[in-house]
């Protein structure tokens, strides 16, 4: 069986599995800076920038993950793959590696002696068909497994983008793997040398796991059960046994001496485990070591700050047990939700049913297997309050496993007879059958997923900002709050070296310093979390805010007062209209003669030659909303911008200030013209 697992056969049934996922994997993979805010995302540019740059990543850092992948992707690069891709192609590259592990791992668990076919006769030709067609049926449904569990929308998604958990699957993988493998040492080891070097490797993976990400704690539990044994010595006792039988009338004090010895034996090997672990410890080194990179996350090169990056303090806010039983309801609804999303309610009916099955035949593995999902589950829903899918992985893994045995319940107890002729066969009609449900699970899946993992992959929203960027002032400082936004300028300036002429600084920066230092602008969606309040309460300061280009809003601590203000009412008192690719902005200064008594509102009409409506831009305010004029002063300067459509045929914008009236109609108060010339 060992030889079959690792041969062409073997390879050629995954290629199957490839086969199917790589195709959606490749057309769900992003290959353009994030800018989408689903909590799938919201780490993603920073990813895709720190992989490019060498940089560091939030805490905790995963200095492994950024080291392997710093050199993926630099190598991808040199071959031609363009930067924003080659951070997701790491992600699917360990995607496949965990799916390949996993498909070892069944296929050793579902082995031939696994499935019961009885024949019609004691031929040679009949057993020798019936033992291929238990193979192929074992194949066949590791196949299914896997492909399923790779069509599941936490798995997939992690093949697509740019993040830490596919990696942490393949260690989780890998830990598994190791600990269901058969116990027999190879035959040129003693049997306890065998045993030890398993824990050994055991201690050295999970050391690694758990540096990466502390989630793979989770699993300690299901791979202490599974080498509980293996911290004690056979030889000891063997030699505890022949003591007891010779030596009777000593029996106590042996006994006595021989637990002792095994304590000390036990205490020896769970230090010598611990000490392997912290080698996961060293790729930490590379934080302090890249502390003046391009993109470089809170300060590891001092102490504190290293230490806040490895121990996660920023996390800590969601570790912890809801403090409501209305919390604890909603983070329940929350895990089970995305539980359903990710596998269906039947999906996970089936799993759990698969596993509770095998606790009769596949008995170790069943109960690993329980313990590593269900400890995920339980920590998830009583200590964690957010979403997070390094813990969601390893219950959804664990009832992958458990579909794998439910079929091999299915098909592997003995039913009708099977008829053979010389070595042809045909599979048993519930291995058919159980193979079609699989199919019609995974176009389910491919249904509920493909169209929504396409769609945040594809999220123009990062694209759409670095557009927006491009508009800042040069020399002046941008704040983008910490995000997908922010991320995806990031990218912009210090991947593609872009942007060259502004600071990028989000809402933690000391904008006390900055707004001293020249312009300092953000785009006009930024108030609705940040109110002017909250950035007078950061400045110490009246604040003052100008239109400074289509969507950014310009913040200074004075006003700009006319030289010559109008002697009545409010005029536009400079004007021009600025043609683009995309749009006509039209740039207008107002200026009021005195403080308005009554707010207005702004119409900006775009016209062709005949005077028709081709094009609007209104506003309930000047600045986007964010001026009311009633805020004006005597001869204060209100800079601001209307972006339009670019439109064939426009010749003219008429645009002024209105008042709602009481009837529900509108009254223009004040109206202004302005030629359009795109084509000169």
């Amino acid at each position: 069986m060992m030889k079959w697992l690792f041969s062409k056969r073997a390879a050629l049934a995954f290629l199957l599995v490839l086969l199917v996922l790589i195709p959606l994997y490749l057309t769900t993979l992003q290959t353009i800076p994030n800018g989408a805010e689903h909590y799938y995302m919201i780490d993603v540019g920073e990813t895709q920038i720190v992989l490019n740059t060498w940089g560091t990543l939030h805490a905790t850092g995963y200095p492994l993950y950024v080291i392997l992948g710093n050199l993926i992707v630099t190598v991808l690069r040199v071959v031609g793959v363009s930067a924003a891709t080659a951070p997701g192609l790491v992600s699917l590259l360990w995607t496949v590696l965990a799916l390949g592990g996993i498909f070892l791992v069944l296929s050793r668990q579902f082995s031939v002696s696994s499935f019961q076919f009885p024949v019609s006769s004691g031929k040679p030709s009949a057993v020798s068909g019936q033992q291929s067609a238990s193979r192929i049926s074992a194949v066949l449904i590791s196949v299914g497994v896997v492909i399923l569990f790779g069509l599941t929308r936490t798995v997939w998604i992690h093949a697509a983008i740019a993040e830490i958990y596919s990696f942490g699957l393949l260690i989780l993988v890998i830990l598994l793997g190791l600990a269901l493998w058969p116990q027999e040492p190879p035959p040129n080891l003693p049997r306890t040398q065998g045993r030890r070097n398993r824990l050994y490797w055991l201690a050295l993976i999970g050391g690694i796991g758990v540096f990466h990400h502390r989630a793979i704690l989770m699993a300690a539990p299901a791979l202490v059960y599974a080498v509980w044994g293996e911290f004690f010595s056979s030889q000891l006792d063997a030699k505890n046994h022949q003591l007891f039988e010779t030596v009777d009338h000593q029996k106590p004090k042996i006994k006595n001496l021989v637990l002792s010895t095994q304590y000390s034996i036990l205490i020896k090997r769970i230090l010598i485990c611990l000490l392997i672990g912290l080698v996961g410890f060293l790729p930490y080194l590379y934080l302090p070591a890249r502390a003046e990179a391009a993109w470089v996350y809170g300060e590891p090169g001092t102490w504190d700050g290293f230490w806040d990056q490895f121990l996660g303090r920023e996390a800590s806010r969601f570790i912890g047990a809801p403090t409501t039983s209305e919390g604890l309801t909603a983070n329940f609804n929350l895990v089970n939700t995305v539980l359903v999303t990710d596998l269906t309610a039947p999906g996970i009916i089936a799993g759990l049913a698969g596993l509770l099955l095998a606790l009769r035949k596949h008995r170790r593995a069943a109960i690993m297997l329980l313990l590593s999902g269900g400890v995920a589950y339980i920590f998830h829903v009583l200590l964690y309050t957010d979403v997070l899918s390094a813990l969601i992985l390893p219950i959804t893994l664990s009832l992958a496993f458990g579909w794998g045995f439910l079929a091999e319940v299915v098909i592997g107890y003995r039913f009708t007879v099977i008829s053979y002729q010389s070595s042809i066969f045909r599979l048993p009609i519930k291995a058919i059958a159980v193979l079609g449900l699989m199919g019609v699970f995974g176009v389910v899946l491919i249904g509920q997923n493909y169209g929504f993992i396409r769609e945040l992959t594809n999220d123009q929203t990062g694209l759409e900002t670095i557009t927006l960027a491009e508009g800042a002032p040069p020399g002046s400082t941008l704040m983008l709050d910490w995000g997908p936004r922010h991320f995806a300028v990031g990218f912009a300036r210090d991947v593609l070296g872009e942007l060259p002429n502004i600071r990028l600084v989000s809402h933690k920066a000391d904008f006390k310093n900055l707004v001293t230092q020249g312009a300092l602008v953000t785009p006009e969606y930024t108030f609705y979390n940040r109110p002017v309040s909250w950035w007078e309460a950061q400045i110490g300061a009246t604040i003052y805010l100008h239109a400074t280009a289509p969507r950014l809003v310009q913040i200074t601590t004075e006003r700009e007062i006319a030289g010559n203000p109008p002697e009545t009412g409010i005029v536009a008192l400079e004007q021009s209209v600025l043609c683009t690719p995309e749009a006509i902005d039209l740039y207008v200064s107002w200026v009021a003669a005195e403080q308005p008594a009554q707010n207005l509102s702004v119409f900006v009409h775009l016209l062709d030659a005949n005077g028709g409506l081709i094009g609007q831009g209104d506003q309930s305010a000047p600045v986007y909303g964010w001026r009311p004029v009633t805020s004006w002063q005597a001869g204060e300067i209100v800079r601001d911008v209307y972006p339009l459509p670019r439109t064939a045929g426009a010749a003219q914008i008429s645009f002024g200030l209105y008042r709602a009236l009481d009837g529900g109609g509108f009254e223009n108060v004040y109206t202004f013209e302005t030629a359009v010339n795109c084509d000169g």
